[in-house]
């Protein structure tokens, strides 16, 4: 229950910076970076705060319907603009985890937010919109 409170708080505090801006996310695919296999469409429950200080970091907030799953990201280049090979527009940071561990971001103009890890890629998606 306390890290529940303290994830709820943390996420008010972030939303209420000038520069912070969240997107919603029902849905995710899993891409396995080994076997690259990749899972079916799932149902989630995600929030991710972008730019959630004035570092530029991201917190992804995930609820699992026990609880309230905080991952904090902090950026460690600036932003870039790119095209994927279909033409969608996104932006790109590098990012470390609290591990130290090195994972790419991608946020699409079409719903789509991808999260790159040695382990995989979740492909975060806006489906009820």
């Amino acid at each position: 229950m306390k890290k529940l409170l303290l994830a709820i708080t943390l996420f008010i505090s972030l939303a209420t910076s000038a520069q912070t801006f969240t997107r919603y996310y029902d849905h995710v695919i899993v891409k396995d970076g080994i076997t690259r296999t990749i899972d079916s469409l799932e149902q989630t429950s995600t929030t991710v705060v972008f730019s959630g200080n004035d570092k530029g970091d991201i917190i992804i907030l995930t609820n699992t319907g026990l609880s309230l799953r905080a991952e904090r990201y902090y950026k460690t280049g600036r932003i870039y603009d790119g095209t994927s090979k279909d033409g969608f527009k996104y932006r790109y940071i590098e990012t470390r985890n609290e591990s130290k561990q090195k994972v790419i971001m991608q946020l699409f103009d079409i719903g789509v937010f991808r999260v790159h890890t040695q382990k995989g890629t979740y492909e975060y998606q806006e489906l009820a919109n």
